[in-house]
């Protein structure tokens, strides 16, 4: 029984140091852009629906320069208690362009592969960065079913999101 606790432990532990080194997740240095756009923001063409229903937020968003991949904005915008939706804005030249899910919850209790957690002080539920076309979210996509709360990592291609890796959450229900 000792020795069960003890392996017990152990393993915790070493699961708690790998999601706090990252566990071989995938990371931003290795997806690099090939250059950054350092022109003046294009203004967003609102073609559809939900970019005119969200032209504010895109607007403003767009005029701040490109914060992803190079030469794109993430605008991201709530959509109730725990809730986000985003567009990628191509900063050359207005385009828009669908996130990798409709809306994102970030509510719950769960604990993510990378180690962190919702009600962490500093937790961010979307990762990006200026330099690298890594996309990640954590959280509950489409309408939030717990069953698909997870840690995912996206690669943005220029038009669209690839999926990479999804790590289920640590405490949410298994997906079926």
């Amino acid at each position: 029984m000792r020795n069960a606790i003890y392996l017990l432990g152990l393993s915790l532990g070493l699961w708690a140091a790998s999601a706090a080194q990252g566990g071989g997740l995938p990371r931003f240095e290795e997806y690099p852009v090939k250059a950054v756009f350092h022109g003046a923001p294009a203004k967003p063409v609102l073609s559809t629906q939900l970019a005119r229903r969200f032209r504010t937020q895109i607007r403003e968003a767009a005029a701040k320069g490109p914060n992803f991949a190079g030469s794109y904005r993430v605008a991201a915008w709530g959509c109730g208690t725990g809730c986000l939706e985003i567009a990628v804005i191509d900063e050359r030249d207005g385009t828009l362009h669908s996130g990798p899910f409709q809306d994102l919850d970030v509510g719950g209790t769960f604990r993510y592969a990378d180690g962190t957690k919702w009600d962490d002080e500093k937790f961010e539920p979307l990762s990006y960065r200026l330099g690298s076309r890594l996309f990640v979210a954590r959280g509950c996509p489409d309408n939030g079913e717990q069953k698909n709360c997870a840690l995912y990592y996206y690669e943005w291609t220029g038009s669209q999101f690839r999926l990479i890796v999804k790590k289920p959450a640590i405490g949410a229900p298994p997906a079926q």
